[in-house]
């Protein structure tokens, strides 16, 4: 069941996608930037999302079952293509019904990343792994010395000084 969701998935197969959830107002589908409810609303954001960016390597997968009807699968991604370089979670929870398998709910997320590594590749200085940790907390450190200067209330009408010029 989930091997065939993965590879509509990465085909962007909207009707194969749309046939593994459950035709039902009750289906839930929420997304890294959507709420979806309902069967409808879950193909319509499927018709409607590109096909860029769908290849994914897909990590820590587990799938549990609770008797022969229900089953929930997990998984970490890594997008393939370059999406901001973000790892992301899914959670599906599956149902079996008269006419097989069908998701009836399913969570997909991006993990954020830390500051370091987002100001690291726009600085283009990506951080050693074995520094990184030392690059944190100095990072820390530096929010808490200025979070006094932060805290001052300034007026609005306060003039800035002119821009000395030798």
């Amino acid at each position: 069941m989930h091997e065939g969701y993965e590879r509509a998935l990465m085909a962007n197969d909207v009707a194969s996608l749309t046939a593994f959830f459950w035709d039902s107002q009750e289906a839930v589908r929420f997304g890294v930037t959507e709420s979806l409810y309902g069967a409808k609303e879950i193909e319509a954001f499927r018709v409607n999302r590109g096909p860029l960016n769908l290849d994914r390597e897909v990590l820590n997968l587990k799938i549990v079952t609770f008797g022969e009807e229900t089953g929930m699968v997990t998984l970490e991604f890594q997008p393939r293509a370059s999406y901001r370089g973000r790892r992301g979670r899914q959670s599906q929870c599956w149902r079996k019904f008269t006419t097989g398998w069908k998701i009836v709910s399913a969570h997909v997320s991006v993990v954020a990343e830390e500051y370091s590594d987002q100001a690291g590749k726009l600085a283009a200085l990506p951080i050693p792994s074995d520094l990184k940790k030392g690059v944190d907390l100095n990072i820390q450190r530096a929010a808490v010395i200025a979070q006094p200067l932060l805290e001052l209330a300034f007026e609005p009408s306060l003039e800035t000084a002119t821009v000395f010029e030798p």
